[in-house]
């Protein structure tokens, strides 16, 4: 099938949904957006419940900030990177898949990433449901806050990449004065000396201390790597590398780090671990500014911060649908994502919510440790070209055998490893035998990494391609 390019873009209203943007139709040039897309779509309440959790690590404050710096870094790497084959390509993120999984191979991840947004929505819009109905102190019903969110946020996702852009280049801004003022009011309550540092005692506790808390951390980050060039591949063909790599890298990167620091801060606070045990983020704000009026208006306020991480899963959850194969308008698959979401999050995220935070954020841990490794040593491997012309035509794209394989094997060895006992009820055997570290991510990582790089030899070798 021959590529089809994009038609002139409707700055108001994108009409295209995966297709190439050609060379000739870049016209995002304000840069710096990619700093605020990311920062915004991080300035949220969900990364600060994040830093919460940390309450039942035990690595001391200390220990929590360094796993925070660390695990941070090293999930946003690879957002940045990818996020620089956007201008390159002219591609969305799951269409460059197929470049490593075929055109048919690509649905593979393509599916995970579509279940990865929805998740993604669904556990944020809980979060800021939870803030309103905290703040009307139980007389707005959660499932009516979660809806209003849903509907504000879809309402812009729904117009596209441009709106999406212009309505995160300022979403930061009173997100940024708000949680400013959370930790002002909430500063004479902290207390890092109270944070549990028990696995501090025990080699095996310290270690299934830092990789399931980092585990989730990594995940939170490298959440983003599966999006990272949707966002840049309106920008011109010459936009520096560099420039976008740093972007991405600050505008993730930065609020991720103090905000989860934030939340760490927040679980000190006296009162804040029952809040926390089995219940939603809300009361831990409440807890931690009092009950004033102006707390009461910045936690109303706080809620709708979710809108700005939900807008890009929205968004990127109808990309992944198409490159399933659904000849479905965008802006449709938009609306489709928000209504599974919302009773999704209704079903599923109410009760017991720190352990399923955990939960997801270490299975986005696993299956994007092992794609992204995969992506990246195709990307070196391609030394950095990329036919861009072929990315429909699957008699020129690579069969995917050896990208598959490589990932389903990854996550059945990662499977040995992972501790999900909170959210599944399952514990692998090598987990049992770690202190139930979750080592789930690190094992999809290295066992994809090394499979995938002998199996696309193999599979160069007898295709040519």
């Amino acid at each position: 099938m021959a590529s089809v390019e994009t038609k002139p873009q409707q700055v108001n209203f994108e009409q295209t949904g995966i297709e190439r943007v050609s060379e000739s139709d870049r016209a995002h040039t304000q840069l710096w957006d990619t700093v605020w897309l990311w920062w915004s779509a991080n300035s949220v309440v969900a990364t600060v419940a994040l830093g919460a959790i940390s309450a039942f690590a035990g690595l001391g404050f200390g220990g929590t900030v360094l796993v925070i710096v660390l695990f941070n870094i090293l999930g946003v790497l690879p957002v940045a990177f990818l996020s620089t084959l956007g201008p390159k390509t002219g591609l969305a993120q799951m269409p460059l898949t197929r470049f490593a999984f075929g055109l048919q191979g690509a649905k593979l991840p393509a599916l995970f990433n579509a279940l990865a947004c929805i998740g993604w929505s669904a556990v944020n819009s809980i979060i800021g449901a939870s803030l309103i109905v905290a703040w009307s102190a139980g007389k707005i019903p959660l499932p009516v806050a979660l809806i209003f969110l849903a509907i504000v946020t879809t309402a812009v996702s729904v117009f596209g990449y441009f709106i999406v852009h212009r309505y995160e280049r300022y979403a930061w801004i009173p997100m940024t004065i708000l949680f400013a003022y959370v930790a002002f009011a909430a500063w004479g309550h902290f207390n890092p000396a109270s944070v549990g540092a028990g696995a501090l005692a025990s080699p095996g506790l310290l270690f299934a201390g830092i990789l399931t808390f980092g585990g989730a951390i990594f995940g939170y980050a490298i959440g983003w790597s599966s999006y990272a060039a949707d966002y840049t591949r309106r920008q011109p063909a010459n936009t520096p590398a560099g420039r976008v790599f740093t972007y991405a890298f600050v505008g993730i990167t930065v609020p991720c780090i103090l905000l989860e620091i934030l939340g760490a801060l927040l679980a000190t606070a006296p009162g804040a671990v029952p809040n926390l045990v089995g219940g939603l983020p809300g009361p831990l704000f409440v807890n931690a500014m009092g009950t004033g009026a102006v707390a009461s208006v910045v936690l109303v306020l706080l809620a709708f911060s979710t809108i700005a991480n939900n807008v890009p899963n929205d968004y990127s959850f109808a990309l992944s649908t198409q490159v399933l194969g659904i000849n479905v308008k965008r802006w449709a698959l938009t609306i489709v994502g928000a209504v599974i979401y919302v009773s999704i999050a209704l079903a599923i995220f109410q009760q017991g919510f720190p352990g399923k935070l955990q939960g997801f954020l270490l299975l986005i841990a696993y299956w994007l440790g092992a794609w992204s490794i995969i992506v990246i040593i195709e990307h070196f491997r391609r030394k950095g070209e990329y036919p861009v012309a072929d990315y429909q035509d699957a008699s020129k794209l690579p069969t995917g055998i050896a990208a598959v394989v490589s990932m389903v094997v990854g996550l059945a060895v990662a499977a040995l490893g992972i501790n999900q006992l909170a959210t599944f009820g399952y514990e692998g055997i090598l987990s049992k035998h770690l202190a139930d570290a979750d080592i789930g991510f690190p094992l999809a990582i290295v066992v994809a990494g090394v499979l995938f790089y002998f199996l696309r030899r193999w599979e160069v070798s007898r295709s040519g391609r």
